[in-house]
């Protein structure tokens, strides 16, 4: 699957912009302003990162430590806030590594969740989470729908994010899956704040939900390739996340964090010639994570590795195999590697063993040997 099958739409999809942008004039009399679009203008900006679980060897307990890396390395990348994704943990689990996260990042930079214990994220500091279509709700007609998402969106006052993903449920609302009118409507929320553009999402449709919902929503494309158009055609364009934006960048080279504060000030000029810079890594973190996404599935070990080569922990996730959820093998491994080097960043050297068991556990002196298993992880 190449990136750019989704972005060959995009010039007439502008064009279809302007015109439908001047047809909608009306819409300069809806509600733009609240506490929590303000606090998002100002505070929703720059990239997102991820903090998965580290496991001791037998994957019955968290490695702290090993967790604390992780966030300090979300930290050092430059990242305005960190999201945990808690694949592998438990549900007690996952709120001590929310707890971990509050206790590294105070006063440092900011949380938003994928979802959750909402009251739970709210009482520790969340400041937004993203709210997705309930997979098992039925529904029949736009007004269920979005009634659907506002039982979520009114569960909490933490600032909501819509997750602009296709639901097949949600086709006979809209081709895309993306269900534009309930979200149309959402955005007039006042603790609607934002939209995801997920990975594999075509240009037109990015262009069509921009010029809808961009006068009052951040709205954060995941494909790297849509963003400058995107920025140069509508406002709110300041912000990705809730992704594995590790594969942009490195602390020593945060092109992710350099090209999203260029697009900010406007400087798209300026911005390009870091987007040429990490191509390899678009391209990369495209081809693997894309066709995954139309699936539902994840790169999650892929998604370790690419942290663990910059600096972060590494380890094993306990996952069972899944079509959509690949093995992490020596090509992948060695691809991950290559795109870092053709970007000019330079990936740890380090054994892999330590990937394996996670920086914190393999200087301890724990080896792959003491594992109780491999998962999703081949020679």
């Amino acid at each position: 699957m190449n990136r750019r099958h989704f972005s060959q739409t995009a010039g007439l999809a502008a064009i279809g912009a302007a015109i439908t942008r001047s047809v909608r004039a009306a819409d300069a009399a809806r509600p733009s302003r609240s506490e929590r679009k303000d606090w998002a203008r100002e505070h929703l900006r720059g990239l997102n990162g991820l903090v998965m679980p580290s496991f001791t060897p037998d994957f019955k307990s968290l490695d702290e430590e090993a967790i604390r890396i992780d966030i300090r390395h979300r930290i050092k990348q430059g990242f305005t806030s960190c999201t945990v994704s808690a694949n592998g943990a438990n549900t007690e689990q996952t709120k001590r590594m929310w707890e971990l996260v509050r206790e590294e990042t105070a006063g440092k930079i900011g949380m938003g969740a994928l979802g959750g214990d909402l009251p739970f994220l709210q009482k520790l500091g969340c400041s937004y989470t993203m709210v997705s279509f309930p997979r098992n709700a039925k529904v029949d007609t736009e007004d269920q729908v979005y009634a659907e998402f506002r039982k979520i969106i009114d569960s909490t006052s933490m600032a909501a994010v819509l997750y602009g993903s296709p639901v097949a449920a949600l086709r006979k609302f809209h081709p895309s899956g993306i269900p534009l009118n309930i979200f149309d409507r959402l955005a007039d929320h006042p603790n609607v704040v934002g939209m995801k553009l997920t990975h594999p999402m075509s240009a037109s449709t990015a262009f069509e939900l921009c010029d809808r919902l961009a006068d009052r929503l951040i709205m954060g494309p995941v494909n790297f390739d849509h963003l400058p158009l995107l920025a140069k055609s509508h406002k709110n364009i300041q912000w990705s996340g809730l992704w594995i934006t590790d594969a942009l960048q490195s602390p020593e080279k945060p092109y992710g964090v350099e090209f999203m504060d260029l697009i900010i000030k406007g400087h798209l000029a300026d911005a390009m010639k870091v987007y040429y810079q990490m191509e390899p890594l678009i391209q990369g973190i495209y081809d693997l994570q894309a066709p995954l996404l139309l699936h539902e599935g994840h790169p999650w070990l892929h998604m370790k590795y690419l942290q663990w080569a910059t600096g972060g922990n590494g380890g094993l996730l306990p996952l069972k195999p899944n079509p959509f959820e690949p093995a992490l093998d020596a090509a992948g491994r060695e691809l991950i590697k290559s795109n870092f080097k053709k970007a000019g960043i330079t990936p740890v050297d380090r054994p892999e063993e330590e990937f394996i068991v996670g920086k914190a556990a393999y200087a301890k002196g724990v080896r792959a040997s003491q594992l109780s298993s491999r998962p999703l992880y081949t020679p």
